[in-house]
């Protein structure tokens, strides 16, 4: 199965048609909201599936609530909080998040690549050794994965690339150990180390050289055989 969350709840969809219309210039940055009563009628929904859905724009930081008032489009509208939109039949597919972590880590070797210290070497160093220590505890292994692609991204030096490759790894980790597990299994039936190894430590090696080409075409192949690992070729 592909998906990876249930269908969007009713407050969910109207916290996104919301949102869209503020995105779309239809509430400005100050603007009040209609009230509750007002946007029930509207959607035709009750005040508290309405008053759910402000409330999932207001943690969003999108939305500002003032007693008695009402709400109000922030002053930073697009929110403070990133997160996968929820489409009307559910979240994200496997594959279109794997798509996500393509751009991203891909990106984040390239960047790595040029501007890594000492330091981050170490981190990316001790996340692979972890990987290979702890490979037939698919858990353990895949955890370690998720730390040695954060270490990348954290060698980036943009937190906007770190912050976007952990809430990838989270939503992508079920799938990554049932990708050590394929690894592990094809390694027995073929007597072959895990391909997993080589590529990661292809890409240690890109990213401990300064080359941001080869780290990115690095990260590609790694990628393109975990995608295979995860039935998604």
């Amino acid at each position: 199965m592909n998906r990876l969350s249930r269908p969007a709840s009713l407050a969910s969809r109207i916290a996104q048609a919301l949102r869209d219309d503020i995105a779309a210039g239809r509430f400005a940055a100050g603007a009040r909201l209609p009230a509750e009563a007002t946007l029930a009628e509207t959607f035709d929904v009750s005040r508290p599936i309405v008053r759910e859905a402000i409330a999932l724009l207001k943690a969003d930081g999108i939305l500002v609530t003032r007693k008695g008032s009402g709400a109000y489009v922030s002053e930073t509208p697009g929110g403070q909080v990133w997160r996968v939109a929820s489409a009307p039949d559910g979240g994200p597919t496997l594959a279109q998040l794997f798509e996500l972590r393509r751009v991203v880590e891909t990106a984040c070797a390239e960047m790595a690549a040029a501007r890594r210290t000492d330091v981050d070497l170490v981190a990316i160093r001790a996340a692979l050794a972890t990987m290979q220590t702890h490979a037939t505890d698919f858990p353990s292994a895949a955890a370690a994965d998720i730390a040695f692609h954060h270490a990348i991204a954290q060698a980036a030096h943009n937190p906007c690339f770190t912050g976007l490759t952990d809430f990838v790894s989270q939503q992508l980790l079920v799938a990554r150990q049932h990708a050590w597990e394929n690894s592990a299994r094809l390694g027995t039936l073929h007597g072959t180390p895990r391909a997993a190894d080589a590529e990661h430590a292809a890409l240690v090696e890109a990213i401990a050289a300064g080359d941001p080409s080869t780290a990115r075409a690095a990260a590609t192949a790694h990628l393109s055989a975990a995608a295979a690992r995860m039935g998604l070729d």
